[in-house]
C-alpha cells in the first residue's frame, strides 16, 4: 500500500557561506539548563544587536525562506538571540518559544561527533488519542534530530518543543534566535498589530 503524509510542518536548514566568525568574539552566554544567564539580561538575550552583520545575514536567509514558502505580507526582525555554551555533561532542556512564530538556530562554531545534537519532538505523536509505539520510524511517529555541523542554519516554527541530549565534548556553542512581524501581521478582524 503507499504511505503518503499529506500534512507537515515546515523546517528549514542550509549551511551558509557567509563568514559569521564574529560570533566567536562573544563571552556572554545562556546556560543550556535554565536558558538563564548571570549576566544582563537584555545584553545576554539580545546578542545580536552587537552583532550586526550576522544579525543581517541570519534575517535574509529567514526572510528568503519565508518568501519562498509563504504568503505573509509583513516585514519581520529578530526578537531575542542569544548564545548557548554547553559544557561536557550539559544539556539544553526541553522547551518552546512562546509569543514567536519562527526560531533559528546557528551553529557557527567547530563540532566533533561528541557534539550532541538538537532534538525536536514530534508534536503529531503528542496528540495521538492512543498509545501507538515508536519503534517503527514514520512522520507521525519519529522525532528529529539535527546534527551540529560548522555554519548550519536551522530555522522551525517556535511552537515546535526542542532540546538536547547530554553534550559529550569540552564545550557546544550555538546561536539561538526568534523572529517576530514587525508592526502587524494578518488581515481585517484577524489583525495583529505589535
Amino acid at each position: 500500500m503507499e504511505v503518503f503524509n499529506p500534512f507537515a510542518y515546515i523546517f528549514a536548514n542550509k549551511v551558509i557561506t557567509e563568514d559569521l566568525s564574529e560570533l566567536k568574539e562573544c563571552k556572554i552566554f545562556a546556560s543550556g539548563r535554565e536558558q538563564q544567564s548571570k549576566d544582563d539580561d537584555y545584553l545576554a538575550y539580545h546578542v545580536l544587536k552587537n552583532y550586526k552583520y550576522s544579525e543581517q545575514i541570519l534575517l535574509n536567509y529567514f526572510n528568503a525562506f519565508i518568501k519562498d514558502n509563504f504568503d505573509y505580507d509583513c516585514d519581520w526582525e529578530i526578537g531575542t538571540s542569544w548564545i548557548t555554551n554547553l559544557d561536557k555533561g550539559q544539556r539544553v532542556h526541553p522547551h518552546l518559544h512562546r509569543n514567536y512564530l519562527w526560531s533559528g538556530v546557528f551553529y557557527f562554531d567547530e563540532y566533533t561527533p561528541q557534539s550532541c545534537p538538537l532534538q525536536f519532538r514530534n508534536p503529531i505523536y503528542q496528540t495521538l488519542p492512543f498509545m501507538m509505539g515508536r519503534t517503527k520510524s514514520n512522520t507521525m511517529t519519529s522525532d528529529i534530530c539535527v546534527v551540529p555541523q560548522h555554519n548550519l542554519l536551522i530555522l522551525f516554527p517556535s511552537w515546535i518543543m526542542h532540546y538536547s541530549d547530554i553534550n559529550q565534548e569540552a564545550n557546544r556553542k550555538s546561536l539561538a534566535f526568534n523572529f517576530k512581524p514587525k508592526g502587524g501581521i494578518g488581515l481585517a478582524d484577524s489583525t495583529l498589530f505589535l
